[in-house]
């Protein structure tokens, strides 16, 4: 088998075994430059074998579909990391904040750890699971279980946040363009547009990747937004273009 070949089984399987994978980490796996994993990431986008996306590559899936939870919670860690211990720094003692499901969202947690009066309101079993031995009061949202996500949505989870004062909310994001926030399912949108706009201040946590990604339903725009929290791999045209939109664009 050429070397190339080789080279291109393997990153497949890596890409497979993580869900996404950047082109610098495979660069240095590989001991080849990264122009030359660009070559073959696009060789294999071509055959459909994965889908490029910004900075590398992710498992191909079909239109609305997202690759499984435990596979996302692996993949691109140490950013999800510094943007949730920056979302925290966001966090003012004595408030009620939304935390929506989501790999991203769930890191935020363990930084809240030392804030005080805090409560919190979330959709996700995960979540909830997280906060039960931290002092805060936790609000959890009812509805029907999504089991490969292990958060709620639906009429019902509307409903337990009409009576409730949310003073922000943070959520992750499926998709991020300069016009706002996209999903990845057209059935849940609603619920996804009714937990981002609980509140006066609408904070996302992305990693860079998630530019490269556009889901087919629009679930809240640039102008919704007050604070976008992202990595270094952020595209400069798109984060100019939304720090022009009145987003504060924060680069953790």
């Amino acid at each position: 088998m050429a070397l190339s070949a080789a080279r291109r089984v393997e990153v497949l399987q890596a890409v497979q075994a993580y869900g996404a994978v950047h082109v610098n980490e495979l660069a240095r796996s590989f001991g080849v430059s990264p122009s030359t994993i660009r070559r073959d990431l696009s060789h294999m986008q071509e055959t459909g074998l994965l889908k490029r996306v910004h900075g590398g590559a992710m498992v191909e899936v079909a239109d609305g579909d997202e690759p499984l939870r435990p596979d996302r919670a692996v993949v691109h860690a140490a950013e999800k990391a510094r943007i949730a211990a920056a979302a925290a720094r966001l966090v003012e003692d004595g408030s009620t904040i939304l935390i929506s499901g989501g790999t991203t969202t769930e890191a935020l947690v363990p930084h809240l750890i030392g804030r005080r009066g805090l409560t919190i309101v979330t959709n996700s079993i995960n979540i909830t699971v997280a906060l039960a031995d931290t002092p805060f009061e936790v609000a959890v949202l009812g509805g029907y279980l999504r089991h490969g996500e292990m958060s709620l949505l639906g009429e019902m989870t509307r409903r337990s946040l009409d009576n409730l004062i949310i003073n922000a909310s943070f959520t992750g994001a499926f998709g991020l363009d300069r016009d706002g926030v996209t999903g990845a399912n057209i059935a849940e949108a609603d619920t996804d547009r009714y937990l981002v706009g609980a509140s006066p201040r609408l904070v996302v946590l992305a990693d860079s990747s998630k530019f490269g990604h556009c889901g087919p339903v629009r679930i809240a725009p640039a102008l919704a937004i007050s604070t976008l929290i992202t990595d270094a791999g952020a595209p400069l045209e798109e984060v100019r273009e939304l720090r022009a939109r009145g987003v504060d664009v924060i680069i953790a």
